[in-house]
């Protein structure tokens, strides 16, 4: 899919989001636009760099007190240059995901997820695309209450090409804690298993973050989380992300559009054993605004959405968090 269309196809998405948010008391939007940029060292003899534009939106519809839809869409086009190479690498990834779930009113809750995945890769000027499709389904259930909020799941992935006899089940647990009205925990856990007939790769991933209000409109936060594979070879396979950023609400200078500023500052390490350790740092800028009812301010691009519980997949929170 060409970044043409995927701006053409969130265009489309958008517009009657917004005019829908504008109207409903009961839909809560936010969307998130968002620029990135980051070197890549450590593979010997190359110099990468890469930019990563990003469109990201939540929805919440409440049908009634009871029965909740979740609708998410995101976008995001990189462009990877490798210097010395007479040609550039493009990456195209546009997700949807669809969660109706029914609240019983004492702050316990049970749903359904689905989430698609479309990323197409590019050599320029090459005519050379290659296109993964990929899909999670399962199952989630969750009680919050006052400052605390909890939730686990339990589904499985797959993907088009389909890999004959691999099986991938997620399942895992997320949760937040106000510690007090300015300050916020929260952490997340999953776990990934692939089963390729008699050996296995399994996917652990885990990440922790706070998010701290100074009430002057200024809100600092971070998350640092960790990775390891485990595959049936005498290989050790583990990443590690540290960031931070810093958000302003422009409504704290007098605007009368609630926004949201955002600047992030992100490190990896990916550590292949005796192959190679791969560093990755990157500057993320973001523009958050909530749409309708109680909108987020969020900004849905930060590497701390992964900490905040947001992918269903040890694989498809890392691969985001790395946009």
């Amino acid at each position: 899919m060409s970044a043409r269309t995927l701006l053409a196809t969130a265009a489309i998405l958008c517009v009657p989001a917004v005019a829908i948010a504008q109207t409903a008391p009961t839909i809560t939007s936010t969307v998130t636009v968002g620029f990135s940029s980051a070197s890549l060292d450590g593979i010997p003899g190359a110099n990468i760099d890469m930019t990563t534009t990003t469109l990201d939106m939540q929805n919440d519809i409440a049908f009634t007190p009871n029965i909740n839809v979740g609708l998410d869409f995101g976008m995001s086009m990189t462009d990877i240059d490798i210097a010395g190479v007479p040609f550039s690498v493009e990456a195209d990834l546009l997700s949807f995901a669809f969660e109706p779930s029914y609240h019983f009113g004492n702050g316990a809750y049970i749903g359904v997820y689905y989430r698609s995945g479309d990323l197409d890769l590019s050599i320029v000027p090459l005519p050379i695309t290659l296109g993964v499709d990929t899909s999670q389904m399962g199952l989630f259930a969750g009680y919050e209450s006052g400052p605390l909020w909890v939730e686990a799941f339990y589904g499985t992935s797959d993907s088009s090409p389909s890999l004959p006899g691999v099986d991938i089940t997620d399942y895992g647990i997320s949760a937040s804690y106000d510690v007090m009205p300015n300050l916020e925990v929260f952490g997340h856990l999953a776990r990934t298993d692939i089963s390729l007939g008699g050996a296995s790769i399994d996917l652990t991933a885990f990440a922790i973050g706070a998010d701290y209000d100074f009430g002057n409109g200024l809100s600092l936060y971070g998350s640092y989380g960790m990775l390891d594979v485990g595959i049936p070879l005498p290989v050790s396979i583990d990443a590690d992300q540290f960031s931070i950023g810093l958000s302003y609400d422009l409504t704290a200078a007098g605007s009368s559009i609630p926004a949201l500023l955002s600047l992030e500052y992100t490190s990896s390490t990916v550590d292949l054993g005796p192959l190679a350790s791969i560093d990755v740092d990157s500057i993320g800028l973001g523009f958050t605004i909530p749409l309708g009812h109680n909108g987020s301010l969020t900004p849905l691009n930060s590497s701390t959405q992964v900490a905040r519980g947001q992918y269903r997949s040890a694989v498809s929170g890392t691969l985001a968090s790395r946009r």
